[in-house]
């Protein structure tokens, strides 16, 4: 009980114990999803001091240029489903804690080189088969080394200098349908390797060469996933010839000596080539992206696709700010499992809560389509209802989990249709720090689940940060 409650009672004192004051929101910029992308450098006028945290925000080192960042976040989430996995296998239901803590120390040496390193305690108490990613009780989330390189191409402002990362790091890509940092459920993912990024002109280039980092639920037991590595380039222009749109452009390579899919396992080469518009006019917004993938799977050639879209139109309803927006998404399947082809789409990393926070389903072998509206009582305040229906895009290929895992049996069962889930989230941003989120999700399962044990699923989750 101790074990499960303690982390609730420190956050609760940390809420309690530490003034939010108005005038640190008019001054002072929002924390940043990716914490190292955060610059403190705008405190040295001492006018814009007014959060308490701002004394650990930029402390003085003697040497021009020099200094040290402090920050963190607390966050205490509670999850619970009425049948993990749609049952299939698992326990009929489980409830459980999640608790998140991560530290973080940010050292500026002059203009040319800095390290960021990052500590996490994560526990799910309550939960019960406490793997990973629900569990890594003590070690590096990221530890990593910035230097900035000279060019000479004429002159250019420090920050516009091409920066060489190595070490361990957090990597989070576009709309992050591929690469994401997995905030949800708890053990957020990075990666071990080097990365290059700067801008030619206006373009943004990244180049990167890594492994996943294989999390183990010990202390400091985290190593480089040596069965398996991730590389590319990823371009981002934000201007394109569409008007008022950006792009990116990618390409993403991938290999696994452990990959799975329904016709097996064996050694995947992946490689994905793909680009993505996004913008928005007056009440419109949208986001697409569509890819295509080649490689081989064993002694088998690989070639698979995926198109994403994501379209909204703003308007206003009494007082409330709104949004209705419509998502549609289709990853390829594996049509004939004899034909000495994989044909499965791979969602390399993407987000776990890929359609929704219960993180059931993932975009392979997927169609789907997701109307959705969006009400803002207030600028903090923001309610999201949503429904999403499901199809297989091939039946004779299995449905896949959000980690991209075959569910057993599925694989030429008939009926294409999967499942609806109907969803409901709060996000309510207190201040600069606190935050908390909400929700439900109701999962109505078709016959292809259903004919192998699967069950309808109620998810529910509660959850509030504090971050500094």
């Amino acid at each position: 009980m101790t074990r499960a409650f303690g982390p609730i009672l420190a956050l609760a004192m940390a809420m309690a114990g530490i003034p939010c004051r108005a005038e640190a929101q008019g001054s002072a910029p929002p924390y940043n999803f990716l914490r190292y992308t955060e610059d403190y450098r705008y405190l040295q006028d001492p006018a814009r001091r007014s959060d308490p945290w701002d004394p650990v925000k930029l402390i003085p080192l003697g040497a021009p240029d020099a200094y040290l960042s402090l920050g963190g976040e607390l966050r205490e989430r509670f999850e619970s489903y009425s049948a993990p996995n749609f049952g299939v296998p698992g326990p009929s239901s489980d409830s459980y804690l999640l608790h998140r803590l991560l530290l973080h120390a940010d050292l500026h040496v002059g203009s040319y080189f800095r390290v960021f390193a990052q500590l996490g305690n994560q526990l799910a108490p309550g939960k019960d088969i406490a793997t990973p990613p629900y569990e890594d009780r003590a070690d590096v989330q990221q530890a990593f080394v910035d230097i900035r390189l000279p060019v000479t191409d004429g002159p250019r402002a420090d920050s516009e200098l091409p920066i060489l990362r190595i070490g361990r790091q957090e990597m989070a890509f576009g709309s992050q349908r591929l690469v994401s940092v997995r905030d949800a459920p708890n053990v957020r993912r990075s990666f071990d390797g080097a990365r290059l990024g700067g801008k030619v002109g206006e373009v943004k280039l990244d180049a990167f060469a890594t492994r996943p980092v294989l999390l183990k639920t010990g202390n400091f037991d985290d190593t480089p996933n040596h069965a398996q590595g991730f590389w590319g380039l990823y371009a981002t222009f934000p201007k394109t010839v569409i008007p008022a749109s950006g792009a990116d452009l990618y390409y993403l390579g991938f290999e696994n000596s452990q990959a799975r899919y329904s016709i097996g396992t064996g050694v995947e080469r992946r490689h994905s080539a793909g680009g993505r518009i996004f913008g928005s006019h007056g009440p419109w917004d949208w986001d697409w992206e569509a890819l295509a993938q080649f490689g081989s799977f064993g002694r088998q050639d690989l070639f698979a696709w995926g198109v994403s879209t994501d379209t909204g139109y703003a308007f206003k309803l009494a007082e409330w700010g709104a949004r209705a927006g419509l998502k549609a998404t289709v990853g390829s399947g594996d049509r004939d499992p004899q034909d000495g082809k994989l044909g499965t789409y791979g969602g390399l990393f993407p987000k776990l809560a890929y359609f929704n926070q219960a993180g059931l389903l993932g975009a392979s072998n997927v169609m789907d389509l997701q109307p959705s509206l969006t009400f803002k009582p207030t600028a903090t305040l923001r309610f999201i209802l949503s429904w999403d229906f499901i199809w297989r895009q091939t039946t004779n290929d299995a449905v896949y989990t959000a980690a991209g895992l075959p569910i057993a049996g599925t694989a030429g069962r008939s009926g294409r249709y999967t499942g609806s889930q109907l969803a409901f989230d709060m996000l309510w941003q207190v201040d600069r720090h606190i935050a908390i989120n909400a929700g439900v999700v109701h999962v109505d399962v078709a016959r292809v689940l259903g004919s192998v044990g699967g069950h309808n699923t109620n998810f529910t989750y509660v959850a509030a940060a504090y971050t500094f």
